[in-house]
């Protein structure tokens, strides 16, 4: 790498330093106030963070389109899409564009997830122009040459074969179709070997027409551009794509089974993973709040939880256990995940299945409730502190139709949670009947998660609404 090269991209990194760790959040967030939103005539909702303190921009653009639209039996069509984005554009080949990227330190990169294709863009504000042609280059003139589509296949075989090492990954692609059935959302994103095997490039081709079409199509920009810039940029490079709706709709919805499951994978390890899952909610849910409540309390809030303090502080039997739900356009997963010893498999299981009950069947104190909402309003400016997390947390507001004032609402909604909404929803979701849990490790004689086992029962009735 020549010096020329270098300075550009060594530039932005010194810049981004500067931006997220030595400013004051405080600057961030006085900008922040200053959301405009413009769609254009195509169709593309835009929203606009000016923050003019460093001359840096970051972009975030989400688009129907993730793995749970792959065609049944070639999973991983969107994983691969993503991957193939920025491989060549326009008149430059797969080398030409990542040069010319890396000599204007500019980021562009895709990624896929269950709804939607995600593109992320930085780059210092003098090179806006180049950042946003690259960006029209990788999504109206893809290149998609067959020597890159072979490369991306065998880098796809190769991680895949990578990940079956990971107990991590066997225990979610065997808790996903658990929890999920038939649904588009028991898919790997990411395919399968088997899958990924049969993908042709036509596949890419047809996904990415498809996905990159301006209705749906949110993309958030904070930083250092005014509006009249922006709309010009948007306008002069993306005016160009399809202002037709795509064939990418929300998907039917997930329904929670009566019984749940258990299973054990077996891998000469010395700890087991343990994975427990239930579908939940989408982001529309009246009980989005009740839950964020809910799941913090239960595993969400590191030292302060129910299952860290159980399983971690009073019997030593990890260092590490989780509560987390991810909301989606449709049904997303409430998880609850954690490693221990192999021998402690059974006992750590038992403890989660004690705290899940005692969420069912006692009432959170006043004391515990108000220690938990002020950490959640507390925290939640930290959510905002940087360029990165307000264009993306605006993309995902627009993207998930949660409205401008969103923001603004959060904190006095988590207040208004009480301790009849965080039972209410734990009768909703932690019912142990319901749960499926997936472990992965050595088995020990009389380990609870037995392939054809059943969950103990709960014992008291839901509270009435």
């Amino acid at each position: 790498m020549n010096r020329r090269m270098w300075m550009p991209w060594g530039w932005m990194v010194v810049v981004w330093v500067v931006w997220n760790l030595w400013l004051p959040p405080v600057a961030v967030a006085k900008e922040s106030d200053k959301v405009r939103r413009f769609v254009t005539a195509n169709g593309i909702q835009v929203f606009l963070i000016e923050n003019h303190v460093n001359p840096m921009i970051e972009m975030r653009l989400l688009v129907a389109g993730g793995g749970s639209h792959d065609p049944a039996g070639r999973e991983g069509v969107a994983a691969l899409t993503a991957w193939m984005f920025n491989e060549g554009g326009g008149e430059l080949d797969s080398v030409a564009f990542q040069e010319r990227l890396h000599y204007y330190g500019i980021a562009l990169a895709a990624n896929a997830g269950q709804d939607t294709l995600e593109i992320s863009m930085t780059t210092l504000s003098e090179h806006l122009d180049e950042a946003w042609s690259r960006l029209g280059d990788a999504m109206l003139r893809p290149r998609f040459s067959s020597a890159d589509f072979e490369r991306g296949i065998h880098e796809r075989v190769a991680d895949l074969i990578k990940s079956e090492e990971e107990p991590s990954f066997q225990a979610m692609r065997a808790l996903n179709p658990m929890i999920y059935g038939d649904h588009p959302y028991a898919r790997p994103v990411n395919g399968t070997l088997e899958s990924v095997k049969r993908i042709e490039l036509d596949d890419i081709r047809r996904h990415h027409t498809a996905a990159f079409r301006a209705p749906g199509m949110v993309i958030a920009v904070a930083g250092d551009v005014d509006l009249e810039r922006l709309k010009g940029l948007v306008e002069k490079h993306l005016s160009g794509l399809e202002s037709k709706p795509g064939p990418f709709k929300s998907p039917v919805e997930a329904r929670v089974g009566a019984k749940g499951g258990q299973k054990h994978i077996e891998m000469d390890l010395p700890q087991t993973t343990v994975k427990m899952g239930v579908v939940a909610i989408h982001r529309e849910d009246p009980d989005f709040y009740a839950l964020t409540v809910m799941n913090q309390i239960l595993g969400g809030s590191g030292f302060t939880s129910r299952l860290t303090r159980v399983l971690r502080e009073e019997r030593g039997l990890t260092y590490g256990v989780y509560s987390y739900f991810s909301p989606l356009m449709g049904r997303g997963p409430l998880l609850i995940s954690t490693q221990t010893k192999n021998e402690s498999a059974e006992e750590a299981i038992k403890l989660i299945r004690n705290e899940l009950t005692r969420m069912l069947d006692e009432d959170v104190s006043a004391d515990e409730l108000r220690d938990i909402q002020r950490y959640l309003t507390g925290s939640f400016p930290l959510q905002l502190d940087g360029l990165d997390k307000l264009a993306d947390t605006w993309c995902r507001i627009g993207f998930y139709r949660r409205g401008l004032d969103y923001l603004d609402l959060w904190p006095e909604r988590i207040r208004a949670v009480t301790h009849e909404d965080v039972r209410r929803v734990a009768w909703r979701f932690l019912v142990l009947e319901r749960m499926h849990t997936v472990t992965v490790g050595k088995r020990q004689s009389g380990v609870a998660a037995r392939d054809d086992g059943t969950p103990p029962k709960t014992g008291s009735s839901p509270p009435s609404r």
